[in-house]
């Protein structure tokens, strides 16, 4: 019945010159959407704040500067728990949940270690990362090791010197051609 109405509407609508079809009622459509008015605005109190930028930011400074102290001893940790992950997983025997903790424990570690001043660890990471989603447990395990003991010595060579970073960075740059040729060949 509604549809015969709007084809009926329709078709007198299509006979009709410009003109004509313009002159078409629309539907009044206030009982279906309701139409609010603005509401007032209240007379509230406003209370000024005056913050000086840079203030703020030296606050933000000194708080991320009284928890760098802990950075260390929290990278040492998420490492700790890597090498640890590491060892359980390889294992004859291992399991795809071992893998896994591996995996995790590496995704991890490149989510803060750049945060943390770590970027050669957090690119090694994201390279272990990458190499364990394709990996099933006994595959990789020669570069899996070599990921998680340069990962160690990043952490240990930080700081030492000019030459750390261009080394690391070497290593990152060997680890990652490798991880891509790994995938590119399956």
């Amino acid at each position: 019945m509604m549809f015969d109405k709007l084809l009926g509407k329709w078709r007198l609508a299509k006979g009709r010159t410009t003109a004509e079809a313009k002159q078409v009622s629309t539907p009044d459509i206030s009982r279906v959407i309701k139409i609010r008015a603005p509401e007032q605005a209240s007379e509230k109190p406003t209370i000024a704040i005056s913050v000086d930028p840079v203030e703020l930011a030296d606050k933000a400074e000194a708080a991320v500067d009284s928890l760098s102290g802990q950075f260390d001893a929290w990278m040492s940790a998420d490492l700790d728990n890597l090498i640890a992950s590491w060892n359980a997983a390889n294992v004859p025997e291992a399991t795809p949940e071992a893998y896994r903790a591996v995996f995790m424990a590496a995704h991890n570690i490149r989510g803060v270690a750049g945060s943390y001043g770590y970027p050669a660890i957090s690119r090694l990471c994201g390279s272990l990362a990458t190499l364990l989603s394709d990996t099933h447990p006994g595959e990789n395990s020669a570069l899996i090791n070599l990921h998680v003991e340069a990962c160690r010595a990043a952490f240990i060579g930080v700081g030492k010197g000019d030459g750390s970073d261009s080394v690391a960075d070497a290593v990152c740059d060997a680890l990652e051609q490798s991880v891509a040729s790994k995938a590119g060949a399956n």
